[in-house]
Parts: structure tokens; sequence; C-alpha cells
């Protein structure tokens, strides 16, 4: 019987060894070693988002592009214009003996007046055009301009945090694979020790054959949930570096940063901002479409070639000014049209308002109860955890004497690991409650 045991043992040994070596195979495979540039802080993978987030950069783009639109503006409304212009006019007469084209028809000829061309038949003219008394017109057309530009400024900073937010959901989660991860590969390596422990332990008889078996089974099992986790981890730590468009491909230790709650912005929610500026674009809107009902007064000048005839179009150079008024008297009542538009616009923005405002509280409320009771929890999970890591350390003890059974041990190994893995899950999770509770407080 003896002879049987040790050969048993012997082949379970063996056994045990190729098994090991196979899992070391993978796990190495799996676990790249880390790069000396190697990112493990939220913080890192916060900034590398936003350098690549392709909404961020459309939205810096945009506003760089109204911007410049002002500097448009001011040209387009303030700036003096200079323009060439040239014509040739053909006005044919019939009736006229014959002749087709003259500068002076006779009573019965049939065709334009000579005048009728007002300005010339042959012309070269440089013209400029000044626009007179438009400072209120710009600033109505630049305070629209400045809306355009603070609903981006609105929308780029709320696309900050909703990076940040969503980011660091994924990190944590990510974290949480890593630490089953870990938690696994501690379990395993201490089963490992232990198996050393058991074998001796069988030969001197103080444990059967068939319990050394079982223990060395669970390892291979253990074994293969590691492999599982290590896959699961990769798949989520590259759509981590994916989502903040990260090349690296190593499988770098996330740190875990834990959360500080933070205090609820005091003067306006950046959540209620585009509601704000909806109002305020409204208003810009109308004053923007009233600009059409400012009187328009316009210096002009040219000068040139202008003559009626070709005989002694040499002569024909000469300059000109004048001065050009305008002023819209009525078109259908669409001032009033335009302003009733604004108005709606504006109760539709305060009543958005109002809804998103009770939305922002309850949230806050209902995040800042489920944090409370995540913190309950945890500590709860915390003293447990405790307890069976000594009540772990007992076993220990007692497996070298020889006086627990291995079925015990495994349950309470599992146990403890379960615990442990809870517990550090329950972290995590209430750093997730807290990034929520600070999303909100934007």
């Amino acid at each position: 019987m003896v002879n049987n045991s040790n050969f048993s043992i012997e082949n379970v040994g063996l056994s045990k060894k190729k098994s090991i070596i196979s899992c070391f195979i993978l796990i190495l495979f799996l676990w790249v070693p880390l790069s000396g540039n190697s990112q493990n802080r939220l913080s890192e993978y916060i900034e590398s988002a936003r350098n690549n987030n392709p909404e961020i950069i459309r939205l810096q783009q945009q506003i760089k592009i109204l911007e410049l639109g002002k500097q448009s503006i001011r040209a387009m409304i303030q700036a003096p214009k200079g323009y060439l212009t040239s014509e040739i006019a053909i006005t044919p007469y019939l009736n006229n003996k014959g002749q087709l084209f003259s500068t002076n028809p006779v009573p019965t000829a049939v065709g334009y007046d000579v005048g009728i061309t007002n300005g010339g038949l042959y012309s070269a003219l440089m013209n400029v055009d000044v626009p007179l008394f438009v400072k209120k017109t710009t600033q109505n057309a630049l305070h629209w301009q400045d809306q355009q530009i603070n609903a981006l400024k609105i929308k780029l900073r709320n696309q900050h945090y909703r990076l940040q937010y969503k980011l660091t959901d994924l990190y944590y989660s990510a974290f949480g694979a890593q630490l089953a991860y870990l938690t696994q590969k501690e379990s395993l390596d201490l089963m490992s020790r232990e198996l050393k422990i058991l074998e001796q332990l069988t030969r001197k008889g103080l444990y059967r054959v068939i319990d050394y078996q079982l223990f060395k089974t669970s390892i291979s099992s253990d074994s293969i949930k590691l492999q599982n986790l290590a896959i699961t981890f990769r798949l989520q730590l590259m759509q981590l570096k994916s989502f903040c468009g990260i090349k690296n491909t190593d499988l770098d230790t996330l740190r875990m940063d834990k959360l500080v709650l933070s205090t609820p912005n005091l003067s306006v929610s950046s959540f209620l901002l585009p509601y704000s500026n909806d109002s305020l674009t409204a208003l810009a809107q109308d004053r923007l479409f009233n600009n059409r009902y400012q009187p328009k007064v316009l210096f002009y000048s040219n000068a040139g070639l202008n003559a009626i005839a070709l005989p002694g179009i040499q002569r024909k150079l000469g300059l000109g000014a004048g001065i050009r008024f305008s002023y819209t008297l009525f078109d259908g009542k669409q001032k009033q049209l335009n302003k009733a538009q604004s108005l709606i616009l504006i109760d539709q923005s305060t009543r958005l308002k109002q809804v998103k405002t009770k939305n922002i509280s309850l949230q806050r409320a209902g995040l800042l109860k489920a944090i409370g009771e995540a913190n309950n929890n945890l500590q709860n999970q915390k003293k447990l955890k405790k307890d069976y890591k000594n009540l772990i350390s007992l076993y220990k003890l007692e497996i070298q004497k020889g006086q627990v059974t291995i079925t015990g041990f495994l349950i309470a190994l599992r146990n403890y690991n379960n615990i442990k893995l809870s517990y550090g899950l329950a972290s995590i999770n209430l750093n997730k409650l807290v990034n929520q509770y600070n999303y909100w407080n934007h």
C-alpha cells in the first residue's frame, strides 16, 4: 500500500508540474511585461482621451472658425469696399433713316432714349462704397456670433465632463477585471505552496492520496479560471486604451485612485448653461434680424471712363460721389412675427431648464443615498474579510498538523477569495457612484 501511495503521489506530482508549466506559458503570453512608458493612472488615461477625442477636436476647431468669423463680420459691415465695373451697351434704333446707332436719333426713331443707360454706354470705373453709422448693426451681428461661440464652448466643457465620467467608469470596470485576475492568481499561488506541504504530509500518512488529488484538481480548475480572467482583463484594458486612442498594447497594472466627493456648483450647473444660452441666443437672433430695420447710409464714389458715345470718348474721364439712404417702412409685420418666435424659444428654454434642474437635484439626492449605503456595506465586508483572513491563517497552521479536512480548507479558501473579491468590487462600485455624483455636481 505504501509503494502504491508513493507511486500515485509521484505520478500526481509529475502531472501537476506539467499543468503548472502549461499555465505559466499561457499567463506569460497573456501578461506582457510592463513597458517603460506604461500608463497606470486614471489621470493619464483622461488626458490621453481628451487629446484623441474626435468630438472635442471638432468643437475646438469650430470655435476657432467662428472666432475668425468675427473679423469677417466687421469687414463685411464696416470696411469700405472697392470694386471695378465695366460696361458696354449696344442700343440700336429702328426707323432712324438707316442709322442703327446714333446719339441724336430722329423724332420718329424707335429705341431707347440716349440717356436711359444711367451710367453710360461705355464705362470702366473704380468704385468705392463706405458704410456710415453701422456701429449698432455691427454690435448686433457680433453679439449673435458671440452667442454661437459661447454655445460651442458650453458643449466643449460638458463634453469634457461626459468624457471624464465615461472614461472613469471604463477605467474602474477594467480595474475590476484586473482585481478578479489578481485575486485568483494570489489564491492559486497560495494553493500551489500548500500543495507542496500537502504532498509531504501525504507521504507521511497524515492525509490520504484522495485528499491530495482533490487539492491538485482544484488547482487545475483554478488555473483554467485564471486564464479566462486574464483574457477578460486584456479585453477590458484594450477597450479602455482604444477609447483613449492609446496604441500601446502592453498590459499595464492599473492603480486604484480613491475618488473624493465634490461639492455642487454654487453658481449655475454646467448642465443648465445650454438652456440659459438658448434664451440669450434667441434674443441675439432677434437683434440680428432687426438689423434690416436700421437706417442705412452709404457713401459711394467712382472714377474712370463713362460715356454714351464713342466720339470724344478720350475726354470722358472723371469722378463722382454721392450718398445713398434707405429705410424699411413695412414688410408684412415680419419684425413682430420674428419677435413672437423668439419669445416662444425663450419660454421653451425656461421650461426645459426647470425640468433639468429638477432632474439634477434628484440625481444628486439618489446618488448620495446610494453612496451612504455602499459605504456601510463596504465596512461590513471589510470586517468579514478580516475574519476570513484570520481563519485562513489558522487553517494553514492546522493543515501542517494534519488536523483539518482538505474539503473544509478549500471551502474556507474559496469563501475568503469571494469575500476579498467582493470587497474589492464594492470599493470599485463606490468609486463609480462617487464618479456619477461628481459628474452631476459640475
